[in-house]
């Protein structure tokens, strides 16, 4: 018995995958303009992914805004208490540099306190400008609808 001598098969291999055509006339091309996918298809399916994409990037914004209030309002809190224990001593007991120390935290709060007041008002400012982009992107859909219905019609 002679053993023939041909390669084995290679799946994936280009030499030896063998194509056939429904057609053998027409070449087995996959191109994207074969598909049934129209253009609004297209841009509808970009649309809903640049949607979910600022949904994301307003959420990630969203939660550094929190990160950072929350960071904020720990050292406010570790602050605070440290005063606290300083203002607990009476006066007259206490040396210079705990009331040096009490003036700086005093400060130090304060400091950290308005720093919180213009993170919230970054925040609103944020709202509101997303709310605003929100209505133009529903009054551009709603041309853009409009269009496409007395298109179709």
């Amino acid at each position: 018995m002679e053993k023939e001598s041909r390669t084995p098969t290679r799946y994936g291999s280009l030499e030896s995958t063998k194509w056939t055509a429904a057609d053998p006339a027409r070449e087995e091309i996959v191109s994207m303009a074969d598909s049934t996918t129209t253009v609004d298809d297209i841009e509808g399916e970009l649309f809903k992914i640049e949607r979910i994409r600022e949904v994301l990037v307003r959420r990630e914004s969203e939660l550094r805004y929190m990160m950072d209030d929350i960071q904020l309002c720990k050292e406010i809190s570790r602050l605070k208490k440290e005063l606290q224990k300083l203002i607990a001593l009476p006066e007259k007991e206490k040396s210079n540099e705990e009331k040096q120390r009490e003036e700086e935290l005093v400060q130090q709060i304060h400091k950290l306190v308005e720093t919180r007041d213009f993170l919230v008002d970054d925040v609103e400012f944020e709202r509101l400008r997303e709310r605003e982009e929100d209505k133009e992107m529903a009054e551009f859909l709603q041309t853009k609808l409009s269009k496409s219905c007395l298109q179709k019609a």
